[in-house]
């Protein structure tokens, strides 16, 4: 799941639960840990929930947060009690049914004053830890800005880019939450096809222009799927030119698209080999050898082993 993708939802959950107050809050028993955790937040008010990068944030009246990352995938259905009544404004799908999609384990089942009830199942990561202490967690402490933030400009995506230091490739430079948060290596991909840049290329070799480029696109698409998952629709949805097409034909060239894994990232790559083609990188130490210069070595002098 995509930054953007995590921000619609928390709005549309906002629309929904937001300055409302928790009348129940049930957990499989099974789940003794998250008994204990979580059912303390009822008869609480619900003071906000917002997104930054793919966490899901609530803050509760009592000072406790609930922080929710889609470890793997997860799922969240609604439903008012009254059914005479509409949905709220800005929850846009039709109103799941309390029972969960099959294969789907149910987590938490929140129940509102207003009528409204909300389900979360699947596997996600969810940790609960005092409101004050909330950007203290390691996870949290270190994200940067979402593509979204208006003072995101072009200087300081740059800036943030290029403070990355050692080898680093753009494809990892991309990725590091502490840059932006919540971009995802589908938007990545498509991102470096925008702006012709090879996955595996170095921090040295990208131009400015490239970089603004870049964000532009990102930028673009962040807007698209943030529209898209408020109607119900999923990142897989959205045109695609390099991601997840292997072996299909590039739309500016014809080229076949390639995949590999480039840098340390451990992250596929989708890229034209003939629209982004690798520039020359530049060293490490910023040398380049001279074979010419290297001494000869001298001729071994000892005794011959026998």
């Amino acid at each position: 799941m995509e930054g953007p993708e995590v921000d619609a939802l928390s709005f549309r959950l906002s629309a929904l639960a937001g300055r409302q107050w928790v009348d129940r809050i049930d957990v499989p028993a099974h789940r003794w840990q998250a008994n204990v955790l979580l059912k303390h937040c009822s008869g609480k008010r619900i003071n906000q929930i917002y997104s930054q990068g793919r966490w899901l944030l609530w803050n509760f009246s009592h000072g406790v947060s609930w922080a929710i990352y889609p470890l793997k995938r997860w799922h969240w259905s609604a439903q008012w009690t009254d059914a005479g009544k509409p949905p709220a404004q800005g929850w846009m799908e039709n109103i799941s049914p309390l029972s969960t999609a099959v294969g789907r384990r149910p987590l938490l089942r929140i129940t509102l004053e207003n009528g409204g009830c909300l389900i979360l199942s699947g596997r996600p990561l969810l940790v609960v830890l005092s409101t004050e202490k909330l950007y203290r967690h390691p996870s949290l402490a270190g994200l940067g800005p979402k593509l979204s933030d208006e003072f995101l400009t072009d200087e300081i995506w740059e800036k943030r880019l290029r403070l990355l230091t050692g080898d680093k490739t753009i494809s990892q430079a991309i990725m590091d939450e502490s840059v932006v948060a919540g971009i995802s290596n589908q938007t990545k991909c498509e991102m470096l096809f925008a702006g012709a840049i090879h996955p595996a290329a170095r921090m040295g070799s990208i131009e400015s222009r490239q970089m603004r480029e870049i964000l532009s696109a990102a930028r673009r698409r962040g807007e698209l799927l943030y529209r898209a998952s408020l109607e119900g629709h999923s990142a897989r949805e959205l045109p695609r030119l390099v991601y997840d097409r292997a072996g299909e034909p590039c739309r500016r060239c014809a080229t076949s698209i390639v995949a590999e894994r480039c840098g340390r990232d451990g992250l596929w790559s989708w890229f034209c080999p003939h629209c982004q083609k690798l520039p020359q990188q530049p060293m490490l130490f910023g040398v380049e050898p001279v074979a010419a210069a290297m001494p000869e070595p001298e001729p071994f002098s000892g005794t011959a082993l026998k």
